[in-house]
């Protein structure tokens, strides 16, 4: 029990700061469209759109959307899924000065943060993924194999 209290206060913290993490992103967008040119802006929106997307899947909100999300873009909610749409989203951010940089490296230390901790709490990482997939090839997963599980040593 003392273990459930842990994860769900990790997850309200992931899911906390991932949520704060997606707006910062956006807000860094429109400060660098606001700096003009058609790419700038292009850039900008897609980067835009990228958070938003991610951000709706944190927050599990508005539900009819994410309804949405669950029958056409599922792999957002796997962990892999999730890790691949945020590199994509640092780079984008990486190219836009320097709340750019620092937003996409706060975006990739979240995201590597929630894989760390997964090895100490994976009944949080369990929660915040998706496991599986049609093509599971067990990196959405805590342990990295679905076989292993920590088992106390025979040794002792």
């Amino acid at each position: 029990s003392t273990s459930a209290m842990d994860d769900s206060a990790i997850i309200t913290g992931f899911r906390g700061a991932s949520a704060i993490a997606y707006l910062l992103d956006v807000i860094c967008s429109i400060v660098f469209m606001a700096s003009g040119g058609y790419l700038g802006v292009i850039i900008a929106l897609y980067t835009i759109t990228i958070a938003m997307f991610v951000f709706v899947s944190v927050i599990q909100q508005p539900s009819s959307m994410v309804e949405k999300m669950n029958n056409h873009t599922e792999f957002i909610f796997t962990f892999k899924g999730r890790f691949i749409v945020d590199v994509f989203l640092a780079l984008f951010l990486f190219g836009m000065g320097g709340f750019g940089v620092a937003m996409g490296i706060i975006t990739l230390l979240l995201i590597i943060g929630i894989r760390l901790l997964a090895a100490s709490f994976p009944g949080a990482f369990e929660e915040l993924f998706r496991q599986g997939g049609p093509s599971n090839d067990n990196f959405d997963t805590p342990y990295g194999d679905t076989g292993f599980a920590p088992q106390p040593s025979a040794d002792l």
